[in-house]
């Protein structure tokens, strides 16, 4: 939202001037990046958007491959919506490996490509959420959960105008 043509510039200033080493956006939907991308001088490192099995938003993943962009996911637990950590699909399958729901969504997204930000306060939660790696979801566990995909966001739609209106009513300076 706002100017991010002149946020991404200076961005590259400073990559451009080794005091970053890497940048990249957030909640940029395939339009807007793609439009980034063909507009820029370095490749935004990642693009962090909501990925979760009931939005898995898989037009954007190719999108972002595409564009050699990672993608990386916040909520990717969908902040506990969808009874996901006692969903009865993501339990089933986790119950084959001795792993959570939680786990489940977890790996699926990683198996996907995708890198993880999951966000707890717990200590166990913590210990849970990086014991993923021991495991690999079956191509027909990820078809199961391909079919929880509600095919948009129920946390926030950043295509409504109340929403741009939102978030440029939040000035950092004057």
């Amino acid at each position: 939202m706002n100017d991010y043509y002149g946020a991404w510039r200076a961005m590259e200033e400073l990559y451009e001037e080794g005091k970053i080493r890497a940048i990249g956006v957030c909640n940029f939907y395939p339009d807007r990046l793609t439009d980034l991308c063909l507009n820029r001088k370095v490749v935004p490192a990642v693009n962090q958007v909501e990925l979760h099995p009931f939005f898995a938003q898989n037009g954007a993943l190719e999108n972002m491959k595409a564009l050699g962009v990672q993608p990386q996911a916040w909520g990717p637990l969908a902040e506990g919506r969808h009874s996901i950590f006692t969903h009865p699909i993501l339990t089933k399958i986790g119950a084959k490996y001795g792993k959570t729901a939680a786990q489940v969504a977890l790996r699926w997204n990683v198996q996907r490509g995708v890198v993880i930000i999951p966000k707890s306060t717990h200590k166990e939660r913590m210990e849970e959420n990086f014991n993923i790696w021991d495991f690999k979801l079956s191509d027909e566990d990820m078809a199961a959960i391909a079919t929880l995909d509600l095919g948009h966001s129920e946390i926030i739609d950043h295509s409504a105008a109340e929403t741009a209106k939102f978030l440029n009513g939040w000035k950092i300076h004057d």
